[in-house]
């Protein structure tokens, strides 16, 4: 009889893929990497702190930061997210499902971005599009950047799970020709509350612990988004408590419907930080010493210090999977934010003030 050594196996899969996570994340940028780059005057410069000081050194091996374009320096560090994911997932044979959420997403993301230049009429998709995710996508980029009609995207969408979601929001074609802007945010609500679904139930791979730490963790990321959104709807737009309500994506976890409900109900900006101070988020953010009247900020700030203690203690694959993958985005989005900053000659000061850290 052959002894089983699947335990043993899985075991060493999963010390490596924590291994590997951590010997990456322990190479992430200090505060003192964010201080000088905040010192930098032009793009160029920073670039070239990247190149000659950081981890991300290896991006920049064959490129002239003398002369990098702000837009191609931003590709390349997104790029950079995709390189290191596919590589995790190596390590990784379970759970395959769940594993797929980031390219789910960037499909998403890119076929709202399509929505919106078809709607204003524009056709320069093709420079803001990731193509080296084309060999991982259910659809093809490049033809996604030849779209100029919604027929065309959904004939591109046929043979996915997004065409009976976008095919509701098929415009009204008039009788002189015309045709009425897609519903984006109809459309937009739609495919993330599928992509959250889905995305849940792909945690059922795991084991009980593993899944609740996972649910608890995405469900406070939907918690915060709609918290934020809401909050804005209502302090910029002064928008009415039922079309607040109507644009909240329908996924809650942490925090019961009826509490968020009441929350969306607001009916002014002192309301809803009234509101928001008795909910579970305005009780940790307080606590955090974060401004509770900044939720946006604040919110973002106890996210990102979340995902910090979960992955630093994360005992299996998937949920530090999940954590890394995000404290990764953040790190290059602060990049990102920095880059855009000194573009735009914002004093550091106030560039610094947007980062995450």
């Amino acid at each position: 009889m052959v002894k089983d050594n699947s335990g043993a196996a899985d075991k060493r899969n999963l010390n490596a893929t924590l291994a590997k996570m951590h010997a990456i994340y322990g190479k992430r940028l200090k505060s003192e990497d964010y201080s000088a780059m905040l010192s930098c005057t032009t793009v160029a410069d920073a670039a070239g702190y990247i190149k000659h000081n950081t981890y991300l050194r290896r991006l920049f091996a064959d490129i002239d930061t003398d002369t990098i374009h702000r837009g191609n320096l931003e590709n390349i560090l997104r790029r950079s997210l995709m390189e290191i994911y596919v590589k995790l997932i190596r390590f990784e044979k379970i759970g395959g499902e769940f594993y797929n959420y980031k390219i789910i997403k960037t499909e998403i993301d890119e076929i709202l971005i399509c929505i919106l230049h078809l709607n204003a009429g524009t056709t320069d998709h093709i420079t803001t599009l990731p193509i080296y995710m084309n060999k991982y996508t259910s659809f093809d980029l490049m033809e996604l950047a030849q779209v100029r009609s919604f027929t065309e995207l959904m004939s591109l969408v046929a043979k996915t799970p997004y065409y009976d979601i976008l095919k509701e929001f098929t415009p009204v074609i008039h009788e002189d020709g015309s045709t009425e802007h897609i519903d984006y945010a109809g459309a937009e609500l739609k495919l993330r509350t599928y992509y959250g679904n889905r995305l849940l139930e792909s945690l059922s791979a795991f084991d009980k612990a593993a899944q609740k730490e996972l649910r608890e963790f995405i469900g406070t990321q939907f918690d915060i988004i709609n918290i934020i959104n809401a909050y804005r709807m209502i302090r910029y737009f002064g928008m009415e408590t039922g079309k607040v309500k109507a644009r909240m994506i329908p996924i809650y976890t942490r925090i019961p419907e009826k509490k968020l409900n009441e929350l969306f109900s607001a009916e002014s900006e002192k309301d809803f930080l009234e509101k928001f101070s008795r909910t579970y988020y305005g009780r940790v953010v307080a606590e955090e010493g974060y401004d509770i009247h900044d939720p946006e900020t604040s919110l973002l700030r106890y996210r990102l210090k979340a995902a910090k203690r979960v992955f630093s203690r994360a005992q299996s694959a998937p949920v530090a999977f999940y954590t890394f993958n995000y404290l990764q985005e953040i790190e290059i989005k602060n990049i990102i934010r920095i880059i855009e900053g000194i573009r735009y000659s914002l004093p550091s000061k106030e560039i610094a003030e947007l980062l995450l850290v």
